[in-house]
């Protein structure tokens, strides 16, 4: 009975052994199941940005090769930012990351602090000011951007006998420039794309950053103009930049049907020598390239006076327009860390800072890179920069429908609708109606 008993003890003690193998085999170890549930993480990103769709694809697609996280792009779908916003939340599907800007105003009270994210510490906080509130950081900036009138060097060449980008810091010798290129048989001066965000915000942007060449004067006049006190027709700058627009207007090589071109047609004919320059940004470079990969292109200044010394004849736009936020209303806590896991990814790893670099195509904000893009007009944003002849992005201070509301108003101009006393009364109209609160 002894032994029968000392049997089964034995016994026992044998199957708790292979009970217990059976278990490490089936679960791993603690950081192999760590790994499978990371691998089980899936997020979404809206991107606003349609330009660089098929670029951004290729990026995803090597962060979830790298780290199993799956990600599902989520396009505008024809709405604008703000708007794609609220559908997204008020549905349900959020996406737990969204590239925005004045949109983060309106959602800040569902997004996540970042301010403890290693990426904040290779950032000058004056690119992340705009998202600063109160210590608590609610976006990464996605990138350096600057835009101006792009120029197709070798049209221009023709045109001039040899063109010096020097030459042209008024309104009248842009227009001597668009006379030039107009007598080119077969040539236009420019092309202008009609979408809301390129008038109501970019073009803008050099009227409202142009004010002053003092931050503090600049912000007061948007104050001001939010409280109904600026009469835009008495504004020197508001009337320097219109009749730039009004030279746009009569040299555009779609006057006839201002508002019939897309997006997609400009880079094209800017890039085939159908025109010398298209009022645009730098992200517009890869769709440039893909037509003449070997072209030179540059930027030019929005004029505002025929004052040369003036603040902003000699100026482009330049600063970061974008910025990455999360979701931290809607994701689950292990969503919010691996888009958090994306976004230091995107600008730490060997993989996510070369996708930066060479296939968004994007100026770095932080300091953890050696590199920059060697397209032209990247390099010559950081020319401009490195002169110091760069204007605010104060869009970024914009209500969040501003460009909407404003781009409305420039393509109804464009389309000759109004004059220009109307386009003031408009902007007027628009930005006393804003709650500044």
């Amino acid at each position: 009975m002894k032994k029968k008993m000392i049997w089964i003890v034995g016994l026992l003690f044998v199957l708790l052994l292979v009970a217990c193998g059976d278990s490490n085999d089936d679960g791993g170890s603690s950081d192999d199941t760590e790994q499978a549930a990371s691998s089980d993480v899936e997020i979404s990103i809206l991107l606003t940005k349609p330009e660089i769709t098929e670029q951004f694809d290729q990026v995803v697609a090597d962060f979830t090769e790298e780290t199993g996280v799956k990600v599902t792009v989520i396009p505008l779908g024809g709405q604008v930012v703000l708007e794609r916003m609220t559908t997204l939340y008020a549905s349900g599907n959020a996406p737990t990351i969204t590239l925005a800007n004045m949109e983060i105003d309106e959602f800040k009270d569902s997004l996540l602090d970042l301010s403890e994210e290693p990426w904040i510490d290779t950032v000058d906080e004056d690119y992340y000011a705009r998202v600063n509130y109160d210590g608590k950081v609610l976006g990464q900036p996605l990138g350096v951007e600057g835009f101006g009138f792009i120029y197709n060097k070798e049209v221009l060449d023709e045109a001039t006998g040899g063109f010096d980008p020097q030459t042209v810091k008024t309104t009248d010798d842009l227009k001597g420039l668009f006379e030039q290129i107009d007598a080119l048989d077969g040539v236009d001066a420019l092309t202008v794309s009609p979408m809301d965000w390129s008038l109501g915000a970019h073009l803008t942007n050099a009227m409202f950053a142009s004010q002053s060449s003092d931050r503090d004067e600049r912000h007061q006049f948007l104050q001001d103009t939010l409280n109904g006190e600026i009469t835009f027709t008495e504004n020197d700058i508001f009337n320097g930049w219109v009749d730039t627009i009004d030279i746009m207007k009569e040299f555009n090589k779609h006057k006839r049907a201002p508002l019939a071109p897309s997006y997609d047609d400009a880079p094209l004919e800017l890039a085939s020598g159908d025109v010398g320059l298209w009022f645009m940004g730098n992200w517009a470079y890869p769709q440039i390239q893909a037509v003449n990969p070997d072209g030179e292109f540059g930027f030019l200044p929005v004029p505002i006076s025929n004052d040369a010394s003036d603040f902003g004849n000699s100026h482009i736009s330049v600063g970061a327009p974008s910025f990455w936020a999360v979701d931290a209303e809607q994701a689950s806590e292990e969503e919010q860390e691996a888009a958090k896991e994306f976004l230091n990814w995107l600008v730490s790893s060997e993989t996510g800072k070369d996708h930066y670099v060479n296939t968004l195509n994007l100026i770095p904000v932080s300091d953890n890179f050696d590199m920059a893009p060697e397209d032209p007009l990247s390099q010559d944003i950081v020319n401009y920069m490195d002169n110091d002849n760069t204007l605010e992005f104060i869009v970024s201070y914009y209500p969040s429908d501003a460009m909407n509301v404003m781009g409305a108003s420039l393509e109804k101009y464009l389309a000759d609708g109004i004059d220009r006393a109307d386009l003031a009364e408009e902007f007027e109209a628009y930005w006393s109606s804003v709650d500044s609160e």
